[in-house]
């Protein structure tokens, strides 16, 4: 039995045509015998595609658990399809000469994009510098810490710096906020004090 169905299965492949309704009824007998030939369901799968036949969407989920690649399986389906598109694509064959009329034919179009870019930058305004913005003025101010933002943690940052006085003043402004904490600011202060004078 195996060898008749391997000897049928070979022939039908040998002239594998998807639109032949008998081929079509011998691969189904061949795979009521042995219901997981990938090989057979792939073939027996695109001959029912081919007829547009119902069945064809309740054995595609089977075939694809059978294939080992289910991509191979999705690539041979639409091959036919694959082909008729590549045989509506127009090659183009053009002789060395003629591709430069070609390229030619694009350039005006870049050309006109130059063109605009270089109006633009001629029509467009100029932005002007304020020559009354003090800029050293200003980096002054914003150099300056805000009351509000001063932390334990910044007047701590502030001391492995070794900047003593802003380390001082924020301990300074601390215990101001924080009355019940200030006779510990009032040491942290007495400690950078003496670090300050250790230098």
């Amino acid at each position: 039995m195996v060898k008749k169905s391997g000897n049928t299965f070979s022939k039908i492949i040998e002239g594998f045509d998807s639109m032949d309704s008998s081929k079509s009824l011998e691969l189904k007998k061949i795979l009521n015998s042995y219901p997981y030939f990938q090989s057979a369901s792939a073939y027996y799968l695109k001959t029912l595609k081919a007829q547009k036949k119902d069945s064809y969407q309740e054995l595609l989920p089977k075939t694809a658990i059978l294939t080992f690649d289910r991509s191979i399986l999705r690539n041979w389906l639409y091959s036919d399809e694959i082909k008729d598109n590549q045989d509506k694509i127009k090659t183009e064959k053009y002789s060395f000469l003629d591709w430069f009329d070609v390229i030619n034919d694009d350039m005006p179009k870049v050309d006109e994009k130059f063109d605009l870019i270089d109006e633009f930058i001629k029509n467009s305004p100029k932005i002007k510098i304020n020559n009354d913005y003090d800029v050293k003025s200003s980096f002054k101010t914003d150099q300056k810490i805000k009351d509000e933002l001063i932390t334990e943690t910044l007047a701590k940052i502030y001391v492995k710096q070794e900047k003593f006085n802003k380390a001082i003043k924020a301990y300074e402004i601390l215990s101001l906020k924080y009355p019940k904490k200030s006779s510990f600011f009032a040491d942290q202060i007495n400690d950078i004090k003496k670090l300050k004078s250790k230098e």
